[in-house]
């Protein structure tokens, strides 16, 4: 005599299934949302890097120099971003006073730096001249300073500006090389303030919480588990800096990873994914959020809780590393 399992039994066991994954996957999505209802949104760390390489910008340590980095980051400071002292955080593992440095160090030593962990890195130049008029003996100084700003983990370009073509006031007659820095470095500061000014509107662009569906909350196509995922709230509380992480799975079959890509696209704020490489023991996920680290590494835990599959979470730069433990 063979046993067949009625259908309606099959099916309200597949229901039950389906049910409790969109329950876990409401309550990861959500977790966030309650653990902290009334904190704002932590502004990124930045680090305000002059780019001195090309041998008609100002050096670094120029007395013009100081004027502008100085300004750039009380500006940013006053604008409630988190600015820190390049000097003092990478002192101990680079050459303090370096000059002519090329923007491919600046990064590295931007992404060096781990305690406290860098953001956003502000690179700018200083170009300062003096010409005089072809009808009279007025020199008037002129000065041009573009400037960036760059995601220190992903590289992305996150807005530029430049200031230039100001009618500066022509200097003294008899102006000696004191007088000249004196007065260029003056005049490159209030410049300074207005470049200050414009990255800071830049940045406040970036990091503005998002509504409705482009807040993080993954389209409806993407919820393969009764809709769990459009049921998430939209954006609020999903400001701050857009990151990437990668995300590896090893150890885990088919179906973990297909569960795990569930859970991940319905973590608050999440922005997209896309594969990297895919084998039979890894899974490599370029992971796209506006949640800091803290917090998805928080659900990343919570994930391998509720799949019941015993793992650790490791985290390094900008990498996540899930470890699926093997158990008899």
């Amino acid at each position: 005599m063979s046993w067949r399992i009625p259908m309606p039994l099959v099916r309200t066991t597949a229901f039950r299934t389906t049910a409790f994954r969109a329950a876990c996957l409401a309550v990861l999505a959500l977790g966030s949302a309650y653990a902290a209802p009334a904190r704002a949104q932590t502004k990124p760390n930045v680090v305000v890097m002059g780019e001195d390489a090309d041998e008609d910008a100002v050096p670094r340590g120029n007395r013009i120099f100081q004027r502008v980095i100085h300004e750039l980051s009380e500006t940013m400071n006053l604008r409630g971003y988190n600015v820190y002292d390049e000097t003092a955080v990478a002192m101990g593992f680079t050459q303090a006073n370096r000059v002519r440095r090329r923007d491919a160090e600046l990064i590295e030593v931007a992404r060096a730096v781990q305690n406290p962990p860098l953001d956003v890195v502000a690179v700018f130049q200083i170009y300062a001249s003096a010409s005089k008029s072809a009808y009279s003996d007025i020199v008037r100084p002129e000065i041009r300073i573009p400037g960036r700003l760059l995601n220190v983990r992903t590289g992305q370009s996150l807005g530029s500006f430049e200031v230039a073509g100001l009618q500066l006031p022509p200097l003294p007659q008899g102006c000696d090389r004191e007088c000249l820095l004196e007065r260029v470095g003056a005049e490159a500061k209030t410049v300074a303030a207005d470049l200050a000014a414009a990255l800071t509107a830049k940045l406040d662009g970036v990091i503005a919480p998002r509504r409705g569906a482009d807040a993080g909350a993954a389209p409806p196509d993407a919820a393969p588990v009764g809709g769990a995922v459009a049921a998430v709230p939209g954006g609020e509380g999903c400001g701050g800096l857009p990151s990437a992480y990668v995300v590896r799975l090893s150890g885990f079959s088919a179906q973990e990873v297909q569960a795990a890509e569930e859970y991940m696209a319905a973590f608050r704020c999440y922005e997209h994914h896309r594969p990297v490489r895919a084998s039979g023991a890894s899974t490599e996920y370029w992971y796209e959020t506006r949640s800091d680290s803290a917090r998805l590494g928080r659900n990343l835990r919570l994930m391998l809780e509720h799949m019941s599959a015993p793992g650790q979470v490791q985290f390094s730069g900008n990498t996540f590393v899930i470890s699926r433990v093997a158990t008899r």
